[in-house]
């Protein structure tokens, strides 16, 4: 399992452990940077459940469309949120694929094996403002 230790003064609470100061111990997840915890080990290396998250900006709809893949991964959660505007997305890009309108009042969200979905394609329909996250899944 990985190992983290606590180098500052003060206790620190992740994921339901408690770290005193000075304390390191092994752990079954991953811990994100900025958490105050210092990696002493990383084997065996537990992977990051985010594979991809952000902020798309679209200025119109001339923009040139988007492709996300997906990464390394047996199954993923995709999760899209049309803050302003709207976008057209496109499981992998393809004759068979399902074309979904995404706007402020509907979302999009999918849990899927990577072999079915490798890639996601937006294309925006106006001016748009989109979040997304893709994490790995137990699926």
């Amino acid at each position: 399992m990985p190992t983290y230790q606590n180098a500052t003064a003060n206790a620190i609470t992740f994921n339901g452990e408690n770290w005193a100061p000075s304390e390191t111990k092994p752990v079954d997840f991953f811990v994100p940077p900025g958490v105050g915890l210092t990696q002493t080990n990383e084997n065996p290396r537990v992977l990051s459940p985010t594979l991809a998250s952000g902020m798309l900006v679209f200025a119109d709809e001339n923009d040139p469309p988007v492709r996300l893949d997906i990464g390394d991964c047996a199954a993923f959660l995709g999760s899209f949120v049309v803050k302003t505007g709207s976008i057209e997305l496109r499981e992998n890009y393809d004759d068979n694929d399902v074309v979904i309108t995404v706007t402020p009042t509907n979302a999009f969200r999918v849990v899927a094996k990577r072999t079915e979905i490798e890639a996601f394609h937006i294309t925006p329909l106006s001016e748009a403002v989109v979040a997304f996250n893709i994490s790995r899944s137990g699926k």
